[in-house]
């Protein structure tokens, strides 16, 4: 339970960086946060419960 719950605050914290990089005005911030999303994106498909959706 405990993995599915912080697979799900994983995928939040992945929409709350998109929305930020969305929202932002200034370029670096913008690049930098879509790095973080790049990153965390790499990382929820690499996780185990990511396997386990793709075997389902």
């Amino acid at each position: 339970m405990a993995d599915s719950e912080s697979w799900n605050e994983r995928r939040n914290q992945v929409a709350r960086y998109r929305v930020m990089a969305q929202e932002t005005t200034d370029p670096l911030a913008a690049r930098l946060l879509h790095d973080i999303v790049l990153d965390l994106e790499a990382e929820l498909e690499r996780s185990p419960q990511s396997v386990e959706l793709d075997a389902a």
